[in-house]
C-alpha cells in the first residue's frame, strides 16, 4: 500500500472542516464519473465475472462478459461501483482464493467507487427531498451518493484525547486520503492480518418476515394499502432522521440552536408532523422521485406480501437494498431473476420510472454490454 503524505496540505488549510472536506472529495469524485454509464452488478454477477476471469475455458460466456466490461472501463464508457450490500454479500465467501478474485475483479471494474452506505444514502434523500421543498440551495442526488470503497460500509474517523483539536483535524483529513486512496484488495488483506472474518454477524434469514406476511394479511385490501402500510413502517424506521432533520433545518433557517429544554411531548410532536407529511405525501402520489429507497424497499416488501403465492427469502434482505441502491442511481442493472420480475412488474415499474434498465441473463448483460461498446 503506497503511503500518502498530506498533513503539510491540511496544516496550511486548517479552516475547512472534516464534514466539508469528505463532501469536497466525493463532489470531484461524482464530476469525474459524470459522464459514464453506471452499471450495478449484483453479487451473482460478480460472482459470475469471476468465475470467467479463474476459468475462461468452462465459463466461456461469462469470460466473454468480463473482456466486454473491461474494455468498457478502459475506454472510459462505463464504471461498475459496489454497494454495502455487494461488500458485506463478496466477504462471506469462505475461500480466500475465490474472495481475492472477486475484490480483484471489483477494483478493476469500480475503479474504487462506491455508493455510500444504505443510512447515509436515507439521510441524504430525506435531506434533499426536505431541502428541496423548502426552496433551499441542496446538493443533487446524483452528485453526493458516491464514495470510495474504504467507505462503503460509512464514513468513520478518530479522535485522539491527547493532541490538540487542529492537530486532530489535520490527522482525520490526511487520514481520510490514505483511505481514499486504498484498493479493496488491500483492505481485505488487512482485514484477513486482523482477524476481521473470523467474527462476522449472522445472516439476516426470512423466517420471522414470513411469520409476520400472514399474520398481517387482513390489513390491506388493496397493493395501494400494503404499499401505504410498508411505507409507514418505512418511516417509523427513521422517524430519528425526521426529526434531527427538522432541528438541523430550524437552526440553519433561525441561526439558533434547538432550545435543550424541548420535553419529549414537544419532540414526540415534531416527529408525528414530520412522519404525517411524508405519509402524505405519498398517499396522494405526489413524492415523484423523492425518497427512492422508501419508494423501492416499501414496494419490494409490499410486492412479496401481497402475492400470496410468494415468500420472503433469506436473501430478500440484501437484494432489496441492491434495487433501491441500483435502480436510482445507475443506467443498468444486472441482477436475479426473481428480483427482476419483482421491480419490473405492472404494480411497480420501477425500470421505467427511474430510467434503469434492468435484466438477469447473462445472454441479456452481454447485449447491453455490446450495445455500450
Amino acid at each position: 500500500m503506497e503511503f500518502l503524505n498530506t498533513m503539510d496540505y491540511h496544516r496550511n488549510n486548517p479552516d475547512i472542516s472534516l464534514s466539508d472536506y469528505y463532501r469536497s472529495l466525493r463532489l470531484k469524485l461524482a464530476s469525474s464519473i459524470s459522464d459514464k454509464k453506471k452499471i450495478y452488478l449484483d453479487t451473482k454477477f460478480w460472482v459470475l465475472l469471476r468465475n470467467g476471469a479463474m476459468d475462461p475455458t468452462s465459463c466461456n460466456k461469462e469470460y466473454y462478459m468480463l473482456q466486454l466490461a473491461l474494455k468498457l472501463v478502459e475506454s472510459g464508457a462505463c464504471i461498475f461501483p459496489i454497494s454495502e450490500d455487494v461488500f458485506l454479500e463478496v466477504i462471506r465467501q469462505t475461500d480466500e482464493n475465490t474472495l481475492l478474485n472477486t475484490v480483484r475483479m471489483i477494483d478493476l471494474l469500480s475503479q474504487g467507487v462506491s455508493t455510500l452506505s444504505h443510512e447515509e444514502r436515507v439521510q441524504f434523500e430525506l435531506m434533499h427531498f426536505w431541502y428541496s421543498h423548502l426552496n433551499q440551495e441542496t446538493y443533487l442526488p446524483q452528485e453526493m451518493v458516491w464514495t470510495k470503497l474504504s467507505y462503503t460500509m460509512g464514513f468513520n474517523s478518530f479522535t485522539h484525547a491527547a493532541i490538540s483539536e487542529s492537530e486532530n483535524l489535520i490527522i482525520q483529513k490526511a487520514f481520510t486520503d490514505q483511505m481514499w486512496s486504498i484498493s479493496l484488495t488491500e483492505k481485505i488483506e488487512m482485514m484477513f492480518s486482523n482477524g476481521a472474518f473470523k467474527d462476522l454477524p449472522e445472516q439476516p434469514t426470512a423466517e420471522n418476515i414470513n411469520e409476520g406476511q400472514f399474520s398481517h394479511a387482513h390489513e390491506a385490501s388493496s397493493f395501494k394499502q400494503m404499499f401505504m402500510n410498508e411505507v409507514a413502517g418505512w418511516i417509523d424506521v427513521n422517524s430519528d432522521i425526521l426529526c434531527e432533520l427538522m432541528e438541523h433545518t430550524y437552526s440553519r433557517t433561525t441561526g439558533l440552536s434547538v432550545p435543550e429544554n424541548r420535553t419529549n411531548e414537544e419532540r414526540e410532536k415534531t416527529s408525528q408532523e414530520m412522519k404525517a407529511m411524508v405519509y402524505n405525501i405519498f398517499r396522494l402520489d405526489k413524492m415523484g422521485l423523492y425518497l427512492p429507497s422508501a419508494r423501492i424497499i416499501s414496494g419490494l416488501y409490499a410486492a412479496v406480501r401481497w402475492d400470496k403465492k410468494q415468500k420472503f427469502q433469506d436473501h430478500d434482505f440484501h437484494d432489496f437494498r441492491h434495487a433501491s441502491a441500483a435502480i436510482p442511481y445507475f443506467d443498468h442493472f444486472f441482477t436475479e431473476k426473481r428480483l427482476t420480475h419483482l421491480v419490473t412488474q405492472n404494480q411497480l415499474k420501477f425500470d421505467k420510472m427511474f430510467e434503469c434498465q434492468v435484466c438477469s441473463k447473462v445472454s441479456q448483460a452481454i447485449k447491453v454490454l455490446e450495445s455500450l461498446s
